[in-house]
């Protein structure tokens, strides 16, 4: 089933969420419709973050609910770490959110929904 499932990215959920019509949002509706979403919880905290209404809390507690959620295990940390590492000796330096993103991307065998520029650093499949 994973091989269907696109991991949704902060930059996409918020595209969704915010904008009527927006590219990214319009994707991830269209992976909605098809129960192909997942989340994980480093991107839930990121869209928490962010909340300023309780209109917007309810949103995100209703896509928490709804959509496949991919747990944050001990090796996604240690994976994270390992990542970051050999792309700082390369004189790269990214933000510990994205590659726990991709770490769990990799893990899951799915792709990412993004627009983010980090990701393209790190070795996953990006959803266009």
């Amino acid at each position: 089933m994973t091989d269907r499932l696109v991991l949704v990215d902060t930059c996409a959920w918020i595209d969704f969420l915010r904008y009527q019509e927006g590219e990214l949002g319009n994707q991830v509706a269209v992976l909605i419709e098809n129960n192909q979403v997942a989340i994980t919880g480093v991107i839930i905290t990121e869209l928490l973050q962010g909340i300023k209404t309780e209109k917007q809390q309810q949103q995100i507690n209703f896509l928490t609910d709804s959509v496949t959620s991919f747990p944050t295990q001990e090796i996604d940390w240690i994976n994270a770490g390992v990542l970051l590492q050999n792309l700082r000796s390369r004189g790269i330096t990214l933000p510990l959110t994205d590659a726990l993103i991709a770490v769990i991307a990799q893990r899951h065998q799915v792709k990412v929904l993004t627009v983010d520029k980090h990701f393209h650093h790190l070795a996953v499949g990006l959803y266009v």
